[in-house]
């Protein structure tokens, strides 16, 4: 039994680890920062973070942390690396994240060099969670002198059992749900449906964090229901089973868990193609993919924007014309292709059940790993 220190992040997604090891792994949880996302934090918790900024900038601004473990190895998370004799791993979605997501800090330059060999020296494994992931790291630091360290392992998601099926009905429904109106183009999503629903027998389900303003605008439209964000994850789900296309252009996400929840629940799925997008979502297989001209990131998957904030404030100033007019395009192809909506949700469901998306081709990976890393 190969047990494991499990330094729970806060973000659902850890659980998905934690609570389906691979075979022969007992993840044993402790938890650095405690709390859940969205609450207001302990004084504990502001103090651990306090601590960490001061040992980080003692240790030459590497972001690791100290921890005695008595397991046989560390599983860190967030690209937060760790510094300890035992072999480690930890997970990020970015490149960023191991140089603690400050790209324009004072002395960047000596800070990459630090983390490079840092990871050299160290028995570990870096896990993007994808391709695109992998190469923000290698431009970020610009060297391949770490790529043996890298590999790839995808997050996966359980599938919910469920008896409860949809019932067949003549209007698709679009589900939209997220909690960044503007970091993920709500507006153009609204608008595009809009238009459509003039010409089809359609609905919009739309929960997020709409502005009053955007609201009183579409009110009028009876086909769109606006439910305030967030809601329980348990009634995410069930609409998530009483819809027909899931809908989500971010501009931002690294990943998207969103996306693998839409395809356990055999839904296709129209997105941006951006940063790890395509590698979740394959274009006319699993759903469909849009063109946008504005994103947080470059063709090198680094930082297009100081900010996610940046970002934000340039949407609303210059709305993506382009992106909407592709969510028009295929909102409208999908709700006139019944048969296409299902074979897209059927391989879309198959990648989380049983393909690069599934709770057992990730143990699969990991349990691989662990091993190399005690052998050393």
């Amino acid at each position: 039994m190969i047990t494991v220190y499990f330094r729970k992040g806060r973000h659902p997604y850890y659980d998905e680890i934690f609570n389906y090891p691979p075979s022969g792994v007992r993840y044993i949880a402790h938890d650095f920062y405690r709390g859940v996302m969205g609450t207001t934090h302990t004084k504990k918790y502001k103090l651990k973070k306090i601590l960490f900024s001061i040992y980080s900038t003692l240790k030459g601004n590497v972001n690791a942390i100290p921890i005695h473990a008595r397991e046989d190895l560390i599983f860190s998370v967030g690209g937060v690396m760790v510094n300890s004799k035992k072999p480690w791993v930890t997970d990020t979605e970015q490149g960023y994240a191991l140089i603690g997501f400050k790209p324009w800090a004072k002395n960047i330059e000596r800070k990459k060099r630090n983390t490079v060999n840092f990871i050299k020296r160290h028995n570990c494994k870096i896990l993007p969670w994808s391709i695109a992931a992998k190469k923000s790291i290698q431009n970020l630091f610009g060297t391949h002198e770490i790529d043996e360290k890298l590999e790839v392992v995808y997050p996966a998601m359980h599938i919910e059992k469920t008896d409860e099926r949809k019932k067949r009905s003549h209007t698709c429904t679009f589900l939209y749900v997220n909690r960044n109106f503007y970091g993920k183009a709500g507006l153009e999503t609204i608008k595009a449906f809009d238009k459509i629903s003039k010409k089809y027998d359609a609905k919009l389900v739309f929960i997020s964090n709409t502005p009053v303003e955007i609201r009183k605008k579409f009110e009028a439209n009876k086909d769109i229901c606006f439910i305030e964000a967030p809601i329980p994850r348990r009634q995410v789900l069930q609409l998530y089973r009483k819809s027909d296309v899931f809908v989500l252009p971010t501009l931002f996400d690294c990943f998207g868990f969103a996306f693998l929840e839409a395809m356990a629940a055999s839904l296709p799925v129209i997105a941006t193609r951006i940063y790890a997008v395509p590698e979740i979502v394959e274009h006319e297989k699993t759903g469909l993919l849009v063109d946008t001209e504005i994103q947080m990131y470059n063709k090198k998957y680094m930082f297009a924007f100081p900010s996610t904030q940046h970002l934000y404030d340039y949407v609303k100033k210059h709305p993506p014309k382009l992106l909407e007019r592709g969510l028009e395009n295929h909102m409208t192809r999908l709700l006139e292709n019944r048969q296409e909506r299902i074979r897209f949700g059927k391989e879309g469901r198959k990648a989380v059940e049983k393909g690069k998306f599934s709770i057992k081709h990730r143990n699969k990976k990991l349990k691989k790993i662990f091993e190399e890393l005690l052998r050393k």
